[in-house]
């Protein structure tokens, strides 16, 4: 089992972020003579693949990002899914050569029983919605994980986000310009999550860590 990530800024950089020079990705600092990739925009999984390569990244992150697990979706597998929709191809094919190679057999009866079934219904998961806005009114462009079950969504409507939710799980809302809000789902009404404007991206170097659950 992957341990969850947490990502941290130890110890802020005071330099001026519109003082350095452009650079890719981000910005060259001439104090530290390092180039320090803006990540305000990035998402978890780009910020993980970016520590991945490099451990002594310096990055400018909203404070929303940082102190939290990182919620990584599971990547599907192209080529498993490949090969499986091969096999059921196949698979498909042969029952119906085989179909058609039976012989009809005709059989006549004096009545015929009809067995009435009842339609099979897919049972969905419960979900909640959620409006997000602060004190300039709806906000839109936030991320709503439920990170009980390590799912995300960030598609709304007005302001309003619908997420998969069950009793007691836990919920963040993440924007990049308000500082982060957490809550635990108590029923399946309709959420309002009032947010507070965050302060400015720290800069520095990144530490990151796994959490013990």
């Amino acid at each position: 089992m992957i341990k969850p990530i947490q990502i941290t800024i130890p110890q802020p950089c005071h330099e001026k972020w519109d003082e350095m020079t452009l650079a890719d990705k981000g910005r060259f600092c001439a104090s530290c003579q390092k180039n320090v990739i803006d990540f305000t925009k990035a998402s978890d999984r780009e910020i993980a693949q970016a520590l991945k390569t490099n451990d002594k990244v310096c990055g400018r992150l909203y404070p929303a990002q940082l102190s939290r697990s990182l919620v990584i979706p599971k990547e599907k597998s192209t080529i498993w899914s490949a090969i499986a929709a091969t096999i059921i191809s196949f698979i498909t094919i042969g029952c119906n050569n085989n179909k058609t190679q039976q012989k009809q057999t005709v059989v006549q009866t004096d009545s015929i029983q009809v067995k009435k079934t009842e339609p099979q219904i897919e049972k969905q998961s419960p979900k909640i919605k959620i409006t997000v806005k602060n004190s300039n009114g709806i906000i839109e462009d936030a991320t709503v994980i439920n990170t009980t079950k390590n799912i995300r969504t960030s598609e709304n409507q007005n302001g309003v986000y619908e997420i998969e939710a069950s009793k007691n799980d836990e919920i963040e809302i993440v924007s990049i310009f308000n500082e982060t809000k957490k809550f635990t789902v108590t029923n399946n009404e309709n959420v309002v999550i009032e947010m507070v404007f965050a302060p400015t991206p720290d800069i520095g170097e990144v530490k990151i860590s796994t959490i013990d659950e």
